[in-house]
């Protein structure tokens, strides 16, 4: 793909020197290879080649490495800071070799998006900012990101002032998508000092031009603190290693089941067609994920260790028909609860899409190729606009 991708590979690194030394963060070990090749390899599966590495500390280390195409068939071109600009002026520094529209990835971040999904995005809402968010409900690590109906993105949310009727939100994924002109102002004010793209720039662009968060899904892991860099260590080659399936999305109460209101127990009655539905995608390869609200425990109607077991013996009864579920997925919050603990705001009720985002997390997951089941037209109409909501009436 033409596109350039423009990675900043500058970082320091100061939270991984006892475990990382010498080294630009990007190049921290992975089993005998940089991370940073990782996260080229992961571009290159997804069809980019045109690269555009902002370098800085021990910024030979890198280039002595990658060298410029030789070496993995794809373009890489530098730009080197001499002394730390932050990721804004990492940018600025880099101004002249800047291509009129470019995506924008942090070096020292792994996150397993089908980039396709937000190429798509991008030819139809022609957006001048595109920020690739991610499902969170680590609120304390985290700032969020506020989108409305449309996807537009509508306000920065420090860490520290979230609602405390929240128990998740959208984080920044550390993937941009930028168009060059909306940086100029930025540009010919900048002094040649340390300025953020995240913090100082991009919540000020986002009030002033056609700004986007996509909600996208994947595995994501930072690199930044010794404990998430173990974790990289373990996890990345396998995701790198493994391919793509189509999942089949499906809710249980009025789907998977007959719904008489706030169902648990044993006594289910399962809905044939949509029996015959699931065993015939799950032979053609799909995962089989169940994805459901589960507000009785909100209101007080059963507790979330029998919305529990009632899920596993539907998915005991599945297995017994011939499907095996892959994995489940539920929401016990309601805003309405009278139970104090789950009397929250969520981003995991349907339709909002967090339970779809959390299975792409645990499963390489084919977004663009998967369907959500549902046989509600409001409740179950996931908000994502690449994936597809099927009625149960219209299988």
């Amino acid at each position: 793909m033409e596109r350039q991708v423009v990675i900043l590979a500058g970082g320091l690194g100061t939270r991984l020197r006892d475990v990382v030394q010498d080294l630009p963060k990007p190049m921290a070990d992975i089993h005998g290879k940089p991370f940073l090749e990782y996260l080229l390899k992961l571009l290159v599966q997804n069809g980019y080649h045109n690269f555009l590495f902002l370098v800085g500390y021990k910024n030979e280390i890198i280039k002595d490495y990658f060298g410029d195409e030789s070496k993995f068939g794809v373009n890489i071109d530098y730009s080197d800071e001499e002394v730390p600009l932050g990721t804004g002026g990492a940018l600025f520094n880099a101004w002249d070799k800047l291509s009129d529209e470019f995506f924008v990835i942090n070096g020292d971040t792994f996150f397993d998006v089908q980039y396709q999904i937000l190429e798509d995005f991008i030819k139809s809402r022609k957006p001048d900012i595109l920020i690739a968010l991610r499902y969170s409900n680590d609120l304390s690590r985290y700032g969020i990101i506020e989108i409305d109906d449309n996807y537009k993105i509508r306000s920065f949310v420090e860490k520290g002032k979230i609602p405390n009727d929240r128990v998740d939100g959208y984080i920044n994924g550390g993937i941009y998508f930028i168009r060059k002109k909306i940086l100029e102002p930025y540009y010919w004010d900048w002094k040649k000092g340390t300025i953020s793209l995240e913090k100082d720039i991009l919540p000020e662009l986002t009030k002033k031009y056609q700004s986007y968060g996509l909600p996208i899904g994947g595995k994501f892991i930072d690199i930044g603190i010794p404990e998430d860099y173990f974790k990289a260590r373990e996890i990345i080659p396998k995701v790198l290693q493994q391919k793509r399936k189509p999942a089949v999305f499906v809710d249980r109460d009025g789907t998977i089941i007959e719904d008489h209101g706030y169902v648990h127990g044993t006594d289910l009655v399962f809905i044939e067609k949509t029996i015959e539905f699931l065993k015939r995608e799950k032979e053609s390869g799909k995962y089989i994920i169940i994805v459901t609200n589960q507000a009785g425990v909100a209101k007080g109607m059963f507790s979330e260790e029998e919305s529990i077991k009632t899920t596993e013996y539907v998915m005991e009864q599945l297995k017994k028909a011939g499907i095996e579920v892959d994995g489940y997925y539920y929401c016990p919050y309601h805003p309405d609860g009278i139970v104090e603990k789950y009397r929250k705001i969520s981003l995991l009720r349907k339709p909002e899409p967090g339970m779809i985002l959390k299975a792409c997390e645990d499963y390489k997951v084919s977004l663009k190729s998967s369907m959500m089941i549902g046989n509600n037209e409001v409740a179950d109409r996931i908000k994502l606009p690449y994936l597809s909501n099927v009625i149960l009436d219209k299988l």
